[in-house]
């Protein structure tokens, strides 16, 4: 087991219980994997390895841009430090998410912008008595400054409740594919939850690297 914090986020690996095997991979309280397969030295490392790349596109609201549709979540940033608009992506302090589904602006399809939602993105900026509506380049709303220690607890209070609820002894499926597998050292495991609720696919069982093999009917 391995509790630490990397560039401000809190991490927990876990043993997966009756797979040692496998960990369960915990960021900001919020479990992203119930069977991630290797030991905990290679599951931190995969925490880095993300984390550095998340930081390194750009963080909230321009790493869904240059990295399409992912780590628009909460629990991916430092607490506090970000801000959430109405389609619960994350945005810095007082801008907007760069995905395509928050900039692009298609009645037809039912998108629009999504600003931060209020009050704290802009509890102390100079622009908020006309709603911005002044602003040239939305992209730079404001200039960032270090959030305030109580901007940080409104802020990560508000993330908090755009969470989904996560039950940490959550069953998993743990299907194990049939035959070997060329590149695998052991026969690809099903990564999601017992009943595929989280799955892209209910149909379908998916491993870790994105093997997927069809679902039985229970």
């Amino acid at each position: 087991m391995i509790r630490t914090t990397y560039r401000g986020r809190p991490i927990k690996v876990l043993a997966v219980r009756g797979n040692p095997h496998q960990r369960k991979l915990v960021i900001n309280g919020h479990t992203i994997n119930h069977g991630w397969q290797g030991d905990d030295a290679q599951a931190l490392d995969w925490f880095r390895t993300v984390i550095d790349r998340i930081d390194a596109s750009g963080g909230a609201g321009m790493v869904a841009m240059l990295i399409p549709g992912q780590y628009t979540e909460a629990h991916w940033y430092e607490p506090g430090t970000i801000d959430i608009n109405p389609a619960r992506h994350t945005t810095p302090p007082g801008r907007s998410c760069m995905c395509t589904a928050c900039i692009i602006d298609d009645p037809a399809g039912g998108k629009s912008r999504y600003a931060p939602l209020t009050p704290d993105a802009c509890q102390y900026c100079h622009q908020i008595r006309d709603g911005h509506r002044h602003d040239i380049d939305f992209l730079n709303l404001h200039p960032y400054t270090e959030p305030t220690a109580v901007q940080r607890v409104g802020r990560q209070s508000f993330a908090d409740a755009c969470q989904f609820n996560d039950e940490d002894d959550e069953i998993t499926c743990d299907a194990v594919y049939p035959k070997t597998v060329a590149g695998y050292l052991g026969r690809p495991r099903c990564l999601h939850l017992g009943d595929h609720r989280d799955a892209p696919d209910p149909t379908l069982h998916q491993d870790h690297r994105g093997f997927t093999w069809p679902r039985k009917a229970a």
